[in-house]
């Protein structure tokens, strides 16, 4: 897939975010109802535990005054903006009448990586956590995004550098030096880093994959690139993967519960705008595949502490366990690739 597809599969992905931000508020997409089977996902290892449905909380709330850390996320796809997790302190961190999105926030909390459009391509930028500094770490005519961070502090992105079609795991200082691209025959996109720095989780293209919903699978390597390990294998898109502090679990978004993929009772459609994305969990090893709840979701991230997950579209928080849906208030509209940091 070339990188322009991708810049297609991201923007369709916010559009359909979009049309179902009002599922946050308790408003239902369609639901196909067949009585066929139980089960949301042939592919599915283990039991989806469907604790969730649009807009409804179940277990005790989740306090959002006992939160810590700060969030960054992006309003679609104009500006970054960083608040703390209990919903105070909100504040934009950039400006630039650019396309800048996809934040993540360093490891020690002091930097912010994000892609930008302000070079009149996709490059992978850097900042400091109060807006200011902002530099080009990726440097290159081919399109760059995803930023993430290694553990001690290096930027790990998507590059396209030398290829025709797809992408290499690209890492470097947060200065843009000491540039060193991960060669494996897999395309690389939306990595992650494990807490320890031993491995990296990412999704990559299916060999055929086609249409607004080409089938995506998580998988993880060593940090030079070696030792790859299929994770998922349900049609459709799994993607975004993001490991749990302690390095046991990793969350994702799928598209498995869609009805295209699915003939469950109470699987879901957007309809004709693009498919529809759970968050799920996961065992660091792949085993344990649950889903989390049947809220719409995609960019997920854990709290620092391991307890909550948040994801967009808005910023919705909720227990791995499927419990307390919530969302953090912020008077931004559309707020998407959230990131949850120190």
């Amino acid at each position: 897939m070339k990188a322009s597809r991708a810049n297609e599969r991201i923007a369709l992905a916010l559009a359909v975010a979009g049309l179902l931000a009002s599922c946050t508020s308790g408003s239902t997409p369609p639901v196909r109802s067949q009585a066929t089977t139980t089960t949301l996902s042939p592919t599915t290892t283990g039991t989806p535990s469907a604790r969730t449905t649009e807009g409804e909380t179940i277990g005790p709330p989740i306090d959002l005054s006992s939160l810590e850390g700060r969030i960054v996320f992006s309003d679609g796809t104009n500006d970054i903006w960083i608040v703390n997790a209990d919903g105070s302190g909100q504040r934009r961190l950039t400006t630039n009448p650019a396309n800048d999105f996809d934040p993540a926030l360093s490891p020690d909390g002091k930097m912010v990586g994000f892609r930008s459009e302000r070079d009149g391509n996709n490059e992978v930028y850097a900042m400091d956590v109060d807006g200011s500094n902002e530099h080009d770490v990726s440097r290159d005519r081919a399109d760059d995004w995803g930023p993430t961070w290694s553990p001690d502090g290096r930027v790990l992105w998507n590059c396209a550098r030398h290829l025709a079609v797809g992408f290499h795991a690209c890492v470097a200082n947060a200065d843009g030096s000491g540039l060193h691209v991960l060669h494996n025959d897999r395309y690389f996109e939306y990595g992650a880093w494990s807490p320890d720095g031993s491995k990296i989780a990412f999704m990559s293209q299916q060999a055929g994959a086609f249409g607004n919903d080409p089938n995506y699978d998580l998988f993880v390597m060593n940090a030079d690139g070696s030792g790859l390990t299929q994770l998922t294998d349900a049609p459709g898109e799994d993607g975004f993967p993001s490991w749990s502090p302690d390095g046991t679990k990793i969350a994702f978004s799928s598209t498995r519960d869609d009805c295209s993929h699915s003939d469950a009772t109470g699987c879901r459609t957007t309809g004709d705008v693009g498919p529809y994305q759970t968050i799920y969990v996961m065992k660091a090893d792949g085993s344990d595949q649950h889903r989390v709840g049947l809220q719409l979701g995609m960019f997920v991230d854990w709290s620092p502490d391991g307890r909550y997950l948040v994801f967009s579209p808005g910023l919705n928080l909720i227990r791995p366990d499927g419990t307390g849906l919530s969302q953090i208030p912020v008077s931004v509209g559309d707020p998407q690739f959230t990131d949850w940091g120190s």
